[in-house]
């Protein structure tokens, strides 16, 4: 990121390759580890479903399996359209077999492939300085490459985000019929991918196009192409969800909670959300960064960008302070807000003497900022290992089978189901009990609540203890009528032999 790559191309692309394949690299590594690392509720979510839709073309499998596989697919709530979990499919039938670190293929070459897009838009805003920061942050940041290899559509999204960014700043500085046709194709297929990418690139749009006259706007067929192009696939896709197959109506549900937007407590946990995400010094240099930018385009392409988030976090006032994969985006808009600083460093090089000497100098600086910036990613991998896992939900899985079961078990049962190949009925955590209230549903008295989830069912499953112990009149009912059997991670309760019958 230094002045002797902006006067260099061959040094200069031969930069943006080392970070992209840095980048790629430090996303492969503890490939296999199960996916419980970041949110594992949605990325088993998806993995039930691409085993599904694998399985439907099986000829190999026991028919139980495949039986099974099928309808537990199927049996998942489609929230947006099943990309990603269509591809993984598809590369489970290429490898011959239910490989389930493919995705973690797909969703990191999505986003590094997308670094381009970043680089190039940050080089226009500010300079091929401010371009290598910006893709420095994109591709090393320590939480974007972890959620960035994750099974779910937001790595794509980001991608196509930024992807979508740059081809419409491109048109904006020349346009053109096929620069329209590429930006209405990029905002459309990143809206079809998950639809709130429309805050990221609506309000953007919007504060670049503020100025224009709005008559001329309106008359200029290219702005209706990237219109057009930008909403149909959408569009389509949500009427026939909704009206036609509807089954997009859960969608909407438990989404919004504008009575949040008085409670500070909310955005207590919004800031502590970004901390462990992201994190506050980046925020603070990105937001520094947003008044160093150029005036005109650059600024207001940050500016909407910054303001498109905020509309996000309110509008999804629950999520963006419970769910640390809602701060994926930011990871975009921090690193083409701090673009300037890098442009300024890379000023403060071309200010020092030519000669080999200060190419050493500035390709050892280089060196470092990558080094730094890897090994808390690395370490952040390599810290965790899931690999038992899937061994003891497996051992479950096979003795309770048969059995209805239900059961306060992590990530709503999704471990069971896909590890154990079993399906129980899932108990409310404390958290969806507080989300239900939030929303004012009414929330059953418990013993009547009990009775409702048990009716059937042989046997009472935990194996997610913090919980458990939060819940204090399910753990009394259970401990004090029915026997129950503790092992090693898991208390199973005998439901068809109370205590006191």
């Amino acid at each position: 990121m230094t002045g002797f790559f902006s006067q260099n191309k061959i040094w200069q692309r031969l930069a943006v390759l080392a970070l992209l394949l840095v980048g790629l690299a430090v996303r492969w590594m503890d490939l296999t580890d199960p996916p419980l690392d970041i949110h594992p509720t949605r990325q088993l979510h998806s993995a039930l479903m691409a085993r599904g839709m694998y399985y439907a073309t099986v000829t190999d499998a026991p028919a139980w399996q495949v039986e099974l596989a099928i309808e537990q697919g199927k049996r998942e709530a489609v929230i947006e359209p099943p990309v990603m979990e269509t591809l993984t499919a598809w590369l489970y039938r290429l490898a011959g077999g239910e490989k389930v670190w493919l995705a973690r293929l797909l969703s990191s070459f999505f986003w590094v492939i997308a670094g381009l897009a970043v680089f190039g838009l940050a080089a226009r805003m500010t300079g091929t300085a401010g371009g290598l920061t910006a893709l420095g942050f994109y591709l090393l940041q320590t939480y974007g490459v972890l959620a960035s290899r994750t099974f779910q559509p937001d790595p794509l999204m980001v991608a196509l985000i930024a992807a979508a960014l740059w081809a419409f700043y491109a048109w904006l500085e020349s346009p053109g019929w096929r620069r329209a046709a590429a930006a209405g194709l990029f905002c459309g297929t990143a809206i079809f991918i998950k639809n709130v990418s429309v805050f990221f690139l609506a309000v953007p749009i919007i504060f670049l196009l503020a100025r224009k006259d709005i008559k001329n706007l309106l008359r200029n067929g290219q702005v209706w192409l990237i219109g057009v192009l930008s909403m149909l696939p959408f569009g389509i896709y949500t009427l026939y969800g909704t009206f036609v197959a509807k089954f997009l109506g859960q969608q909407f549900s438990f989404r919004f909670f504008p009575n949040l937007w008085l409670e500070a407590a909310n955005y207590s946990r919004w800031i502590d959300k970004i901390n462990s995400t992201v994190g506050i010094p980046a925020l603070i240099l990105g937001l520094v960064g947003v008044l160093l930018l150029p005036a005109g385009k650059p600024r207001k392409l940050a500016i909407g960008l910054w303001l498109g988030y905020l509309i996000y976090g309110m509008t999804f006032a629950y999520h963006i302070g419970t769910h640390d994969y809602y701060q994926l985006p930011l990871v975009l808009i921090i690193a083409l807000s701090l673009a300037p600083l890098g442009s300024l460093i890379g000023k403060a090089f071309n200010e020092m003497a030519g000669g080999m000497k200060s190419r050493l100098a500035q390709a050892a600086v280089l060196l470092v900022v990558v080094g730094l910036a890897v090994w808390p990613a690395r370490n952040a991998l390599r810290g965790e290992d899931y690999r038992t896992e899937p061994a003891f939900w497996r051992t479950l899985g096979d003795r309770l089978r048969d059995e209805p079961v239900v059961g306060l078990t992590q990530d709503y049962g999704y471990r069971m189901a896909f590890y154990g190949w079993d399906s129980i009925t899932n108990w409310p955590g404390s958290g969806d009990l507080a989300v239900r209230q939030l929303a004012g549903r009414v929330t059953p008295e418990f013993e009547e609540m009990f009775q409702n989830f048990s009716e059937g069912k042989s046997y009472f499953l935990v194996t997610w203890f913090d919980d458990y112990q939060r819940q204090q009149s399910l753990r009394a009912y259970l401990e004090t009528h029915y026997p129950v059997e503790s092992g090693a991670g898991y208390l199973l309760f005998d439901l068809q032999h109370p205590l006191n019958p």
